[in-house]
């Protein structure tokens, strides 16, 4: 098969995606999004199966075209579903306007566990639902010694500096298109709407400033465009906090969060095995994440048909 014939393969839309990741994540909340927007048929689970485990601990989002191999990265995955890349300097933006909020969402330790145990999974087999839930504990540990030992280590942002993130795109809104780069939802507005989400999931300071600075009109009527583009959306978080209303997504049953909180106790009884798992899968997610930054500034747009 000749470049040309492969390039025109991999250019189509995908039949059928699997994703793996929580939407808490505003890079699984940006493929989702993606996916919804192509009206691409997928399924999704909050647990990685064993054999991207063995190969990239819990890193999300992680995303399986009709049964290939896994391959992470939004921005990559975006493209594969025929999204433009994303300027380097707008890339660094997102990544700035993450960090910068991402260390909020354990100020309330309570909220963080409590809200994460509400997290629903899709699977259609109501045991293998429960069980997922069980272990998705482990994930919610990890993500919360992450973001502990990053507030730690970098302090908190003030609202004054999530205000100067968030003039970013407030500026980038004024060439007078209907979105970040044109008059449709493109990469950049799949990532800062999934960044939102983020906010909304664990409402805090960065909602907050989002909702009432009044310097920020231009981002609250993009969110409002995408908000009503994206209305039927089942992981619309941000639905409740802003205009046009919608409802909050379906949460997980009583049971399903009672797995949740069991698998927390289990996790605390065995604290010793549950640190030094942490760590092999710090390490390993490290190690696959930087490969990925490093080849952050190389993603190559597919052809489109």
């Amino acid at each position: 098969m000749n470049t040309g014939q492969t390039e025109e393969i991999l250019s189509l839309e995908p039949r059928f995606v699997s994703v793996y990741g929580a939407d808490h994540s505003p890079w699984v909340q940006a493929v989702l999004l993606g996916l919804h927007e192509k009206g691409i048929p997928h399924k999704s689970t909050t647990v990685p199966p064993l054999s991207l485990l063995v190969i990239s601990g819990i890193l999300m989002p992680a995303a399986q075209f009709e049964g290939g191999c896994w391959v992470h990265d939004s921005e990559r995955l975006l493209v594969r579903l025929g999204f433009s890349t994303v300027l380097k300097k707008d890339r660094k933006m997102m990544l700035t306007t993450f960090s910068s909020s991402a260390s909020q969402r354990t100020e309330s330790v309570w909220e963080f566990w409590h809200l994460w145990s509400y997290v629903r999974d899709e699977h259609p087999n109501q045991v293998r639902r429960l069980w997922n839930h069980f272990w998705r504990s482990f994930s919610v540990f990890y993500f919360f010694l992450v973001i502990c030992v990053a507030r730690g280590r970098f302090g908190q942002s003030s609202n004054t500096k999530l205000s100067k993130n968030f003039m970013y795109w407030e500026d980038k809104l004024a060439s007078g298109n209907l979105f970040l780069v044109g008059d449709t939802p493109d990469t950049l507005d799949l990532q800062l709407f999934g960044m939102v989400q983020m906010f909304a999931s664990i409402p805090g300071r960065s909602l907050r400033v989002l909702q009432c600075n009044p310097k920020l009109p231009r981002l609250r009527e993009w969110i409002e465009r995408m908000q009503r583009r994206f209305s039927d959306y089942t992981h619309l978080y941000s639905g409740p906090h802003f205009e046009p209303r919608f409802p909050s997504p379906v949460f997980s049953t009583r049971t399903e969060r009672g797995f949740f909180w069991l698998g927390c106790l289990v996790m605390w009884l065995a604290f010793p095995i549950t640190l030094l798992t942490t760590v092999y899968f710090f390490v390993r997610v490290g190690m696959k994440g930087l490969r990925y930054y490093r080849q952050s500034d190389e993603v190559t747009p597919l052809p489109r048909r």
